[in-house]
């Protein structure tokens, strides 16, 4: 099966550093692999489990354009995304 994140550390010989992985697309979306579910979701605020965190996306108009069982993505505009 083609995984994204796979392929661009192989290309760019980046070291997988962590569990998951974000892609921010130009702050109007963000692809993450590797989630552990969703806390909070609101047109302002997304929130989901990492391993070993939290992360916390901010903006406007945000929707969930993709809910797997690690794959998520999120849609809108994107202001501040953090990882705690």
């Amino acid at each position: 099966m083609f995984n994204l994140f796979s392929e661009l550390k192989k290309e760019f010989n980046i070291p997988y550093v962590t569990d998951y992985n974000l892609i921010n697309l130009t702050g109007k979306a963000l692809y993450v692999e590797g989630h552990k579910g969703i806390m909070t979701l609101s047109k302002e605020l997304i929130s989901f489990r990492v391993k070993n965190g939290v992360v916390v996306v901010e903006g406007k108009s945000l929707s969930l354009k993709i809910l797997s069982e690690n794959t998520l993505c999120i849609e809108g505009k994107i202001k501040k995304t953090e990882v705690f």
